[in-house]
């Protein structure tokens, strides 16, 4: 098994919530974070930097960040869309383009040929030995790349 099967192996058996995980670009997020699911199917994450929260999906299949109180949903086109404003798309090369209009910030996710997630502001999310997902830099992985 490659590296690249290993890594979407491991993710999809993070719960749903896990895949939606932190979306936002922002730096209001801390940097350096660990995400894994708790017994009641939650996914916890903890950051460094003190920054905590829990990502929950409810009945109609929306996440909220108990940490920063955004709400996730899935449009009509297939587009994650956060009640911030930020807007994740795959495009045609299986890159993940997110986009926050109200805020300028802009940002793009793709695997690498070791099976990493990186971003185009110089983030890297790897699954550990434990399942967990551990993320270097600003941002967080979007769930189109990972859900895959």
């Amino acid at each position: 098994m490659s590296n690249r099967t290993g890594f979407r192996v491991a993710v999809r058996q993070l719960p749903p919530a896990a895949l939606l995980l932190g979306l936002l670009q922002s730096t209001a997020f801390a940097t350096d974070c660990t995400y894994r699911e708790d017994a009641l199917g939650h996914t916890r994450y903890q950051c460094n930097e003190g920054k905590q929260g829990t990502l929950s999906e409810d009945a109609l299949g929306n996440i909220k960040d108990s940490g920063t109180g955004i709400t996730w949903r899935t449009d009509s086109l297939g587009n994650l869309k956060g009640s911030d404003g930020t807007t994740y798309r795959e495009d045609t090369l299986g890159n993940v383009r997110g986009s926050n209009p109200k805020t300028g910030e802009r940002v793009t996710w793709r695997e690498d040929s070791l099976g990493n997630l990186r971003a185009s502001d110089g983030t890297v999310c790897r699954v550990d030995a434990l399942a967990r997902l551990k993320c270097t830099g600003d941002s967080r992985p979007p769930s189109l790349l990972m859900g895959k």
